[in-house]
């Protein structure tokens, strides 16, 4: 399963949204992924794809538009995270 597979199996269950609604061109914003919302999400993806998120919450709402940014930027965290023992 691609990561944006898994994404938007993720945000399906956090933000009760249908299938269809998650595209990669689905801005966050139109999804109501506001500032706070953006840390909760932050926790389920670092609990999900074992990663750790550094950045702030207000860096990555300029940085990420869309929910295709969104998995790309997961991308780039598991390929720098290292490898689990």
């Amino acid at each position: 399963m691609s990561t944006l597979e898994r994404l938007r199996a993720l945000l399906q269950r956090e933000l009760e949204v249908s299938a269809e609604s998650l595209r990669p061109g689905t801005t966050l914003e139109s999804l109501g992924i506001d500032s706070l919302r953006m840390i909760e999400i932050v926790f389920t993806i670092e609990d999900e794809f074992k990663v750790a998120v550094r950045a702030e919450p207000a860096e990555l709402r300029e940085r990420l538009k869309t929910l295709g940014d969104l998995a790309a930027y997961i991308d780039e965290l598991v390929r720098a995270a290292p490898a689990a023992s």
